[in-house]
């Protein structure tokens, strides 16, 4: 695959730090994780229209849904090229820069590491509720990672690192007492049966920003890479990976360092048209190389498609390269008319503020519903049937239902995020 516009640049090396802020980004990212908690509610739901439900893993195709968790990869890459640019204008070296990303990684890791054993978590083992012990974590995590304001007054930096103290004590006795059941029944400890979202946007995260520090962003490496990525998918779905044994298996490397890691580095690409001194400072340029990226990518997906199919659930080339090129292009649309025509920045506002603090937005579910069922034992109501009323019911009720308590999770993350709650790892 070789680089759709213009000729290799060396952008990582940039001395001028990014100056514009992407209004098409943050709303682009707002746009994906709202629409994840959507989705995410009217799971499990009855008469809810096909688009709107993960394709099963015999169908050879992908649904809006499907497109969700490629859209967080995507926009993990975009972001790439500007965070690391903007840390290196600021002075930090290479090696802090590598240091930078693997502390970002670890925590990612032990995100998904935690929020997929919820499943398997067993009060009887562990001696504690389900709902308090993960209530007591997301709180625990809330601190750990809340940013300090800037110029913020010693006294409320001193509170600041004590809520910090505090959470990492709280976290690791919540990790020493957790257990859970495996599969064949056994009491077990946190496991790693999958990464989870958050641990395979560490996994991807942690290649994109290797390789483009390695690369030092030069975009024919970068689309060389993707092709590379690809053939490691291909040639791990015919055995070419097996020498590696359980390792091959625990990391699940043709997926995460393979397909999904593609569509990190497709975004990559699309990143570095934002970086100042490279060849596509121009709008029209950008728009020109965003678009024949992303239909690139849409066509190699279809043109591959004969190999495995569209499988989110096996992650397969053809649904990988497919998703990112669809991404690239509802990417470049946002871009269009919030960066280039400046239209729709007032009805696009609401969004922000997920898109700025998307953590906080991605955790909060979670907490409300561990909140509920808390409250909902201590008053002996089930309060799960007041927040989602027509969970069983399904159909268009339903989809209003989720509709609602995404907007609740919109207002919580905008007022949160007003008082000054913001999340960053």
């Amino acid at each position: 695959m070789t680089s759709p516009a213009g000729p290799a640049s060396v952008v990582s090396a940039a001395p001028a730090a990014v100056k514009e802020r992407l209004a098409s980004l943050d709303a682009f990212r707002g746009f994906d994780i709202l629409t994840m908690v959507f989705v995410n509610y009217i799971a499990g739901m009855k008469a809810i229209p096909f688009i709107l439900r993960h394709a099963s893993a015999e169908m050879d195709t992908f649904t809006l849904t499907d497109v969700v968790f490629p859209g967080f990869l995507f926009i993990v890459g975009v972001s790439i090229p500007l965070a690391l640019a903007k840390r290196r204008a600021e002075g930090r070296t290479g090696l802090a820069l590598v240091g930078h990303v693997l502390v970002r990684t670890l925590a990612l890791l032990f995100l998904g590491i935690l929020l997929v054993n919820e499943d398997r978590f067993s009060t009887a083992a562990a001696g504690i509720g389900k709902d308090l012990w993960y209530f007591l974590a997301t709180l625990a995590v809330f601190a750990l990672w809340a940013v300090v304001p800037k110029g913020a007054a010693p006294a409320k930096r001193r509170l600041h690192l004590a809520l910090k103290i505090a959470a990492v004590v709280l976290l690791l006795a919540l990790v020493v007492v957790f257990r859970g059941h495996g599969p064949d029944g056994r009491t077990t400890w946190l496991q790693t049966s999958w990464w989870g979202i958050l641990g395979m946007i560490g996994w991807t995260y942690l290649a994109g920003s290797l390789l483009f520090l390695a690369c030092r962003g030069n975009r024919t490496v970068l689309a060389g890479a993707v092709g590379l990525m690809t053939a490691l998918y291909i040639g791990s779905r015919h055995g070419a990976l097996d020498f590696l044994g359980s390792a091959g298996v625990f990391l699940n490397i043709g997926s995460l360092f393979g397909s999904h890691a593609a569509i990190v580095t497709a975004g990559m690409l699309a990143g570095t048209v934002f970086l100042p001194g490279t060849d596509t400072s121009a709008p029209r340029a950008r728009v020109r190389f965003l678009a024949v990226l992303g239909t690139t990518l849409l066509l190699t997906g279809y043109i591959l498609r004969p190999l495995h199919g569209f499988s989110k659930d096996g992650g397969t080339e053809s649904y990988c390269l497919a998703t990112a090129g669809v991404c690239c292009l509802v990417f470049l649309l946002f871009y269009v008319v919030l960066d280039i025509y400046k239209k729709g920045k007032k009805a696009a506002a609401f969004i922000l503020p997920a898109g700025r603090n998307p953590l906080l937005a991605y955790l909060l579910p979670g907490l409300i519903g561990n909140a509920a069922a808390l409250l909902g034992g201590v008053l002996h109501i089930d309060l799960s049937r007041v927040l989602w009323p027509f969970w069983q019911t399904g159909g268009l009720a339903g989809i209003l239902n989720a509709a609602a308590m995404t907007g609740v999770i919109l207002f919580l993350t905008t007022l949160l995020g007003r008082a000054g709650l913001i999340l960053k790892l």
